[in-house]
């Protein structure tokens, strides 16, 4: 006999297998995926030195392994993302 509690609210839910599920009515969006799935090698942006830690966290999500990332050498406080592969 199990020691653990079910939760209350697990009680009341159904598992249907005789069907599939319903389709979705909204898809899920990101401006990183659209961005990045538009680029080709070659391409690349600047970015300010406020919102590297957010479009790296969101590049690196959708790249990676195909982009690089670098503080601009001319510019400071500016990085490059490059898409390589």
């Amino acid at each position: 006999m199990s020691t653990k509690k079910q939760r209350s609210y697990l009680r009341n839910l159904k598992i249907i297998t005789d069907r599939k599920a319903p389709p979705r009515k909204t898809n899920p969006k990101s401006f990183y995926r659209d961005l990045v799935g538009g680029m080709k090698a070659g391409d690349w942006c600047i970015v300010k030195s406020k919102d590297r830690a957010r479009v790296q966290a969101g590049i690196s999500k959708y790249a990676r392994g195909r982009y690089s990332f670098y503080q601009h050498p001319e510019q400071d406080g500016r990085y490059v993302f490059t898409i390589t592969k």
